[in-house]
């Protein structure tokens, strides 16, 4: 019943009210109480403009479509509740759309907000209610007097550092501080910044993570009530996201799952993924980085669902009967303990077809679990336990394009991309893609690369498309693929696949190197017969940035073999766009490679629970440059110029009532080997060098090496006026304190001056001073000091 009704159900019998004023005043009646003013409610009603303007022939087809795209927000939307005024047979281009309640309207409006029906509508949606606010305008046009100018910090004046030196964040303690690097071997760090406003409220900058945006325009600390943005000379807020969640109290999953910033800055995504809100329905959620306004939110997957791929662990007794259509899944018998011993595992692949809880029998020892039925293929297994599966897809990841226009999540058998900044569907259809297990971005154009597994007789796909136009670039198939990775090169230049291959019992892993950006992307392979290492779920494979070398290890994971491959060698007009094996270095220990950003050089770590020893590489000359030490650590950075490099020991933050240990700390060290700075400090939960805007591209950067000459001297005058001045800085600083000894020297001498006589009375008469109470024998220095120390006894009990 709608508000209108309600209210004339509140009034009294019509019968009565006749009696009643035939016998008494008319006035006194009608009293508030008993008719109370009569005020309509409009408070869910939303007014749609820029809607089609259909005849009365076509009235009810754009009712019928307009109800399916508002059913999302109210299932039980009817046609009743969409109003389309027409005048003489023809629609206005607007429609009134009445919810069950404002909450409803709201989210309605949000989401709809810029909707594209075609080319020509565009939905343009106000609250009914606004209408009073619209007639307040005035018809007669007043300019709007501009607010007074108020320049805003910088967000990129570090880059104009005439040191050329990178900033790094350190999270350690309850402490947050910004420092520069240290330019100079045995110079200190500069602090930039510490929370020093925060501090005289008595407050921390930052009692949780730290994360810096893409550029490093912006550096984002974590609250209980949201995000906070920094930036500028000293680090003044620069906006706030009110996204709460994110605390780590709250969530302790990885730090990659709590925000993502777009590669423009623009914009930001947050992840609010903790078990205790499931169904969330923002836990992810767009935001305007500038307007701080929410764009659109997602609601939270479940990666195990219906449809969505997993790899699972199945006996024979998982086995049941493919059901025909229409019938209903057979249930298997559970076997007991003893037969599950004997069952020998395996792993499959497929989809989860359906899931249930279980509850047993004994709920007090047992708590409920859940069984889910997986078909690989034309065969299906049931009550497979929830310990046994683990998800293949990721659908509560989204990931941006290389310039931030685009943002796509991965579903079962597709893709969806939105266009930002109005994060509409992209065409307003999902991109297709049967089986697939996951995508990446071309990190510098739209270029889209997926892949999906072999199933059954069909094989895997390795996919390449151009967006928005969905063109087709590049496309493979290979038979008998379980599993694979897709690693772009940094410059767009080649994509790398990593695949395991299985026929029969032989299992080999293959890569693939596509050139993207060569006509008709030809493709180059190679095959190993031992297994390339993983970290986690991802490949030990590295790109050289910006440059053909990829280093690759594989082998056994104590002593792994070290491969180095270059997809194009010579210089100049002898250069060969083809696959060459360069070397492989092998029988040392190594757990993980990381390239310098500048090329060249790599560093090889190998971590253990107490130590880390690393040694740093030339590829070029296949020349090791130095071997390093480091107790306690376990992580290890390059900076962005590629110069230093440094060793920390972290503790994760999940983890920050434990206790510290004081050799930890933090070493930086040249590219050559030199160790510049070692600081020793408990509890560092994080440090992060400061990202730099793009580098120059390949072309660019060979026009600035071939000028390189021309600045060799200025850059080496600057060096030395440097060096020259902390030189001057040491000597200076000797030399204050040489004259603050003698100030205080001077002091003394004459403060025992002005004393001497009333020491010599106390003294009777005896002077300490005076050279002739010494006797001095210069034969024996024993005997000196012996007969000095008996001189002045004798006068002293004199």
């Amino acid at each position: 019943m709608s508000a209108d009704w309600a209210y004339f159900e509140t009034l009294p019998d019509f019968d009565l009210i006749s009696e009643y004023l035939e016998d008494n005043d008319t006035e006194s009646y009608f009293t508030d109480d008993k008719f109370p003013p009569f005020e309509a409610d409009y408070s869910s009603s939303l007014i749609v403009e820029n809607i089609p303007k259909v005849g009365e022939d076509k009235k009810a087809k754009l009712t019928s479509y307009l109800q399916s795209i508002f059913n999302r927000f109210q299932k039980d939307l009817k046609k009743e509740d969409i109003v389309i005024p027409m005048v003489d047979s023809m629609g206005l281009g607007f429609c009134f759309i009445k919810f069950a309640d404002n909450s409803k309207a709201e989210e309605a409006m949000k989401t709809t907000q810029g909707y594209k029906l075609d080319a020509k509508h565009t939905f343009k949606v106000n609250f009914y209610t606004d209408l009073k606010k619209f007639a307040k305008v005035s018809e007669t046009y007043e300019p709007l007097k501009p607010p007074s100018f108020v320049p805003r910090p910088d967000p990129k004046s570090w880059l104009s550092d005439s040191l050329c030196r990178d900033q790094f964040v350190l999270r350690s303690g309850k402490e947050t501080e910004v420092y520069w690097n240290a330019a100079n071997v045995g110079e200190q760090c500069d602090l930039v910044y510490g929370g020093e406003r925060a501090k005289e409220d008595g407050k921390f900058w930052c009692v949780d993570r730290v994360f810096w945006s893409e550029r490093g325009t912006y550096l984002a600390t974590i609250h209980p009530q949201g995000i906070k943005l920094w930036g500028g000379d000293s680090f003044e807020e620069h906006g706030k996201i009110p996204h709460s969640g994110l605390h780590h109290k709250l969530n302790v999953h990885l730090e990659r799952d709590l925000l993502s910033f777009s590669p423009c800055e623009n914009y930001l995504v947050t992840y609010y993924s903790s078990s205790e809100d499931a169904n969330l329905k923002k836990a992810i959620t767009v935001w305007d980085i500038k307007s701080e306004k929410e764009i659109r939110s997602f609601e939270l997957k479940y990666n195990l669902d219906k449809k969505f791929q997993v790899q699972a662990l199945v006996t024979d007794d998982n086995l049941v009967a493919k059901p025909k259509k229409g019938e209903k899944l057979s249930e298997t018998a559970k076997p007991d303990e003893k037969q599950m011993k004997k069952l020998v595992e395996r792993q499959i692949r497929g989809r989860v077809v359906d899931y249930k809880i279980v509850y047993p029998e004994n709920k007090s020892k047992e708590e409920p679990y859940y069984t889910f039925t997986v078909e690989e293929g034309n065969t299906l297994y049931n009550n497979i336990r929830s310990q046994k599966i683990k998800p293949l897809q990721d659908p509560n990841r989204l990931k941006w394009s290389h310039d931030g226009k685009y943002l796509a999540r991965i579903g079962p058998d597709f893709i969806a991309v939105y266009s930002l900044p109005s994060m509409a569907l992209l065409d307003k259809k999902y991109l297709v893609a049967k089986d697939i297990l996951d995508f990446e971005w071309s990190p510098s154009s739209n270029l889209l690369s997926y892949w999906s597994p072999a199933v059954a007789n069909h094989p895997a796909l390795i996919n390449i498309l151009k967006i928005p136009e969905r063109e087709d670039i590049c496309s493979r198939k290979l038979f008998d693929v379980t599993d694979g990775e897709m690693i772009w090169q940094n410059e767009g230049d080649y994509l790398c696949v990593a695949m395991v291959k299985t026929a029969g019992k032989k299992r080999s892993y293959v890569l693939m190197f596509f050139r993207v950006k060569d006509p008709s992307v030809p493709v180059e392979q190679i095959e190993f017969n031992e297994p390339i290492l993983k970290k986690g779920d991802k490949y030990l494979i590295h790109w050289e940035p910006s440059g053909e070398r990829i280093v690759v290890m594989y082998g056994e994971q104590r002593n792994p073999n070290i491969a180095f491959y270059s997809l194009a060698t010579g210089k100049g007009q002898a250069k060969k766009n083809e696959l060459a094996h360069l070397f492989t270095i092998s029988g040392r220990q190594c757990t993980e490679v990381h390239w310098s950003p500048a090329g060249g050089h790599i560093a090889m770590a190998y971590f253990q629970s107490d130590v880390c020893q690393f040694q740093l590489f030339d590829v070029a000359n296949n020349v090791t440059v130095a071997n390093l030490r480091h107790d306690r650590c376990n992580s290890l950075r390059w900076d962005p110029s590629g110069r230093y490099i440094v060793t920390t020991r972290e503790t994760d933050l999940s983890n920050a009532l434990a206790k510290g240990h004081k050799d930890d700390g933090y070493n930086i060290y040249t590219f050559q080997g030199q160790l510049v700075l070692s600081v020793k400090r408990e509890k560092i939960f994080k440090f992060a060098w400061r990202p730099r805007p793009k580098d120059l591209k390949r072309s660019e950067r060979a026009a600035v090496m071939k000028n390189i000459r021309r600045y060799e001297k200025n850059f080496e005058r600057e060096d030395k006026q440097r060096k020259q001045e902390l030189i001057q800085a040491v000597i200076q600083s000797r030399y204050e304190q040489a004259e603050e000894f003698f100030s205080v020297w001077q002091k003394n001498r004459s403060d025992n001056q002005v004393l001497k006589t009333k020491r010599i009375a106390l003294r009777n008469g005896y002077d300490s001073d005076d050279d002739q109470n010494y006797k001095i024998d210069f034969s024996n220095e024993e005997n000196i000091i012996s007969q000095k120390e008996q001189i002045i006894k004798e006068q002293v009990m004199a």
